[in-house]
């Protein structure tokens, strides 16, 4: 397990960044010069009481998932790291907090909700080209910073990849809140994460006034019950936001 003023390959463990049920994420700075990730990254570390082989497969899953991808709004993942005591995600470290919590210190302006909605959208429009689907998106697993210059995807850990035969080992996972209705029943597809993202957008717009007409009016087909009457992909949302905005 990681420890403050342990090295893993070459990166010193400074501080606990986040501590969750499944794993922790510490600030990790270079302890060599030529430091391959550069000087500070974020190192996720397992639980040490999951160390169960289905954890221990997850997490390797979603080391997989997040090492082919690589897109300005996806938290990327450089390389999954394993020694005697644990197992380890080497990440790009953000300054930056999670989407809920800057909810819980700030009000979004409406201009900032629209990019936070399109970044994403981005962000899905890229994992779509993939065959990714998340299956896990809320305001927890989105991480901005101050400015909102960085707004990016994150947590993968129930994430699949889409192909004729889904084998998908988490086919209920997610948060109930913001799961499509077909995602309770174990089945999935792109605009499964399309409704999630709806949801949290949702959110932020019920902390504001004077919202515009057309925003509700996206956001309802982004959220019909029935996965046919949604938007069928990232990108016809995305065309239909810059049509107004």
């Amino acid at each position: 397990m990681a420890r403050v003023g342990n090295i893993i390959e070459n990166y010193l463990i400074e501080k606990v960044i986040w501590q969750g049920s499944t794993s922790t994420i510490y600030l990790g700075k270079a302890d060599l010069s030529n430091a391959e990730y550069g000087q500070y990254i974020a190192i996720k570390a397992l639980s040490s009481r999951k160390t169960s082989s289905s954890y221990i497969r997850q997490f390797k899953r979603e080391a997989k998932i997040l090492m082919t991808l690589s897109h300005p709004n996806i938290l990327k993942i450089f390389k999954f790291v394993k020694n005697s005591e644990n197992f380890y995600h080497f990440m790009e470290y953000i300054d930056g907090k999670s989407l809920r919590r800057v909810m819980m210190e700030k009000i979004f302006s409406f201009e900032e909700i629209i990019k936070i909605f399109k970044s994403n959208l981005y962000a899905l429009e890229y994992m779509e080209k993939n065959k990714i689907i998340h299956k896990d998106i809320k305001p927890e697993n989105i991480i901005v910073s101050d400015d909102l210059q960085i707004i990016k995807l994150a947590d993968f850990g129930f994430a699949t990849k889409k192909s004729f035969f889904i084998l998908d080992h988490f086919p209920y996972a997610g948060t109930e809140q913001y799961m499509a209705p077909e995602r309770k029943r174990g089945k999935m597809d792109y605009n499964s994460d399309i409704y999630s993202l709806a949801k949290t957008i949702e959110e932020l717009l019920a902390k504001i006034q004077n919202v515009p007409d057309f925003i509700y009016y996206i956001l309802s087909k982004c959220t019909k019950l029935s996965p046919k009457e949604r938007y069928q992909n990232a990108g016809l949302v995305l065309e239909d936001l810059k049509n107004f905005t």
